[in-house]
């Protein structure tokens, strides 16, 4: 099957599902996009180039059958093509995320050059009655609360690098929610893994005091107990919001806890400014290497390879139409530098381009110097 029949395969089930909903009376609701995502990859001082191509068309399924239930399923097709799959070890075994516990990664094409991939990372049902919620299956459970760093978030840890993945990551759980006030609410959930030493069992009570968001996260995170809290409100005009989370050692080399704490405001013509911080107490000090980036795992443990970061955010609407901003972050011990700078211009109502830069920098033997290099020019159409 080449690439141009794939595609054909992927429209004709846009169109049938387009279809299905106009002869279910409306209970089914239907959504997605299609994005084209071409991305160069420099190395160190721009001296060897990679490129990779990619087209993305995600698939937003919701039926309710009755009442207060209602049954969610969404996937992406992704196809991939170019040097960077060629040149990617096993790349398309990559494309799983590893939080799930059951397979549901499709590889249709997984040639040298070309990879065609379906991936179901949301496949659940809700029961919503007065002040319960019931959810079972593969889904989001989002107890973060920062933009960047999510100690609290257990469950659905996502790598901030990975801009082109909004929804950000499932896992396959069951969610229990219980509303004791307006706002107020007692959740308990339970995920499972490939192993049983990979469950992750927590509850979480939420709760708002003198206008501040307050949660207390206590479980059990892969055989070893965790207790966390987060918060979020305003001090004078500006946004305060943080997040805890400790893991209780069986030793002295397992103790871990990971804080992060954020501050931002909106000023007068479009400006908007962050700044915030974040400890990772048993992270790296000393000069770090590319790979440690470009492979990083990213955990609910390890949310930064460095024990020390910080990071300022600029945003600004240039018009309606055209906004920019920039992210900066910083890493003292090991001098590891990240610039991420956006531009992002509103093409028609449901058409979107995106240009994208990341550029890594740190403290090597031979003096400061850049690590690599990468640009992402991506178009997107909404429907």
């Amino acid at each position: 099957m080449n690439w141009v029949t794939s595609m054909k395969v992927l429209l004709a089930l846009t169109y049938t599902t387009i279809y299905a909903q106009d002869t279910t009376e409306h209970r089914l609701q239907y959504s997605g996009y299609v994005k084209d995502l071409q991305s160069l990859n420099y190395t160190e001082n721009f001296a060897y180039l990679t490129t990779g191509n990619l087209i993305h068309n995600r698939i937003n399924l919701k039926w309710q059958p009755a009442e207060h239930i209602t049954a969610v399923m969404e996937f992406r097709n992704r196809l991939f093509w170019g040097e960077e799959v060629a040149l990617t070890p096993g790349f398309s075994s990559q494309l799983r995320n590893a939080n799930e516990a059951a397979d549901l990664s499709f590889n249709w094409i997984d040639k040298e050059q070309m990879v065609l991939n379906t991936s179901i990372d949301r496949l659940y049902v809700v029961y919503d009655k007065v002040n319960w919620n019931a959810r079972i299956g593969r889904q989001r459970i989002n107890w973060g609360i920062g933009t960047t760093w999510n100690p609290n978030d257990l469950f659905n840890t996502f790598n901030f690098l990975d801009f082109d993945y909004e929804e950000r990551p499932g896992a396959d759980a069951v969610r229990l929610q219980y509303f004791t006030g307006l706002m107020d609410n007692i959740e308990l959930a339970i995920s499972a893994g490939d192993e049983s030493y990979e469950m992750i069992a927590a509850m979480k009570y939420f709760a708002n005091i003198a206008n501040y968001d307050f949660q207390i996260i206590a479980g059990w995170f892969q055989q070893q107990p965790t207790l966390g809290v987060g918060w979020s409100g305003i001090i004078k005009e500006s946004g305060f919001r943080g997040e805890a989370q400790y893991y209780f050692p069986k030793n002295k080399k397992e103790e871990l806890i990971n804080i992060s704490a954020e501050l931002d405001h909106v000023f007068e013509k479009g400006w908007y400014v962050s700044i915030g911080g974040f400890l990772n107490s048993k992270g790296i000090e000393s000069t770090i290497e590319l790979p440690v980036i470009a492979t990083l795992q990213f955990s609910p443990k390890n949310l930064m390879p460095t024990k020390w970061n910080t990071n300022i955010t600029f945003s600004k609407e240039i018009t309606p139409l055209f906004t920019g901003n920039a992210t900066v972050i910083y890493s003292p011990g090991s001098h590891l530098v990240m610039i991420l700078p956006t531009l992002s211009y509103n093409l028609a109502e449901n058409l979107d381009f995106n240009l994208v830069w990341q550029s890594f920098f740190s403290e090597q033997k031979a003096g400061f110097d850049d690590l690599a290099h990468r640009v992402f020019i991506r178009m997107r159409w909404s429907f």
